[in-house]
């Protein structure tokens, strides 16, 4: 599996995008705890509750940006917003900190 970020366009309004997020994940997050999706995601971060009502992120697991598109469009979610892909590698800088300060 592959790390992939997410990155989303808001197509309606925040509080609607919000609703329909509050309303999908769970079913989605059952879902992917059961192995019943492609792929599985990691992390979203959403500034909508901060003012922001423009984009969305997200973090996923996955073989290929095809199974990240096929899981969140069978969630309903592409109504909401775009979705742009990319294969990433991913820094834990915390990580490279905690054992850069143990060989010192």
């Amino acid at each position: 599996m592959a790390i992939y970020f997410t990155f989303h366009r808001l197509k309606k309004p925040g509080q609607e995008v919000a609703s329909a997020l509050i309303r999908g994940m769970p079913a989605m997050s059952r879902a992917m705890a059961a192995g019943e999706t492609p792929c599985t995601c990691l992390k979203t971060w959403s500034p909508l509750a901060h003012g922001r009502e423009d984009y969305l992120f997200s973090l996923w697991e996955a073989d290929s940006p095809q199974d990240v598109e096929a899981t969140i469009e069978s969630f309903g979610f592409l109504e909401y917003f775009t979705l742009d892909t990319m294969r990433v590698d991913e820094v834990d800088w915390r990580t490279l900190a905690e054992s850069e300060i143990k060989r010192m």
